[in-house]
């Protein structure tokens, strides 16, 4: 089926949709500072999937993610109009989701997604429950990241003190 949308309609309407700041990873970010405020969250971290927010010292990297992109089993949909585009396109966010979590798993970082309509007032508690319990559990055994040594340092050179 064709869009019903003019080419310049759909993409004013695309366009509109953010990728960061949204209301949902906004109420994520309040959220975990009330759960956790002596803790450092950082949001959008440069880590694999980029993670709407990341707590360092518990290794806890938190996706906040729309039902529709990435594919809520209670909300999430192919939409009858142009699905030869959105099949195709839900699954390869889909996939890269999965990649992402396989990384940071490998990286000894515990992944936790989060939908959008568990962030909604009415249901808000139930996610707090949910990032409380992973939080307490005990940490995955992974590969830190190295920590970054100078190229001018030989092979037998060992860095002096910090």
């Amino acid at each position: 089926m064709t869009d019903w949308l003019t080419r310049d309609q759909r993409s004013r309407n695309m366009a509109a949709i953010r990728s960061t700041g949204t209301s949902t990873e906004r109420r994520l970010h309040a959220a975990l500072k009330l759960l956790f405020p002596r803790r450092k969250i950082i949001e959008d971290a440069d880590l694999p999937g980029r993670p709407d927010c990341y707590l360092p010292g518990m290794r806890l990297a938190i996706f906040a993610d729309g039902c529709f992109w990435h594919g809520c089993p209670t909300h999430g949909r192919i939409p009858e109009d142009n699905r030869d585009y959105w099949q195709p396109k839900l699954e390869r966010n889909a996939v890269r989701d999965r990649g992402a979590i396989l990384e940071l798993r490998r990286m000894g970082i515990r992944p936790l997604r989060i939908w959008d309509h568990e962030l909604r007032p009415a249901a808000i508690d139930g996610a707090l429950n949910r990032i409380r319990k992973e939080a307490q559990r005990p940490m995955l055994q992974g590969r830190r990241r190295p920590r970054h040594r100078s190229p001018h340092l030989g092979a037998g050179d060992k860095p002096g003190p910090r």
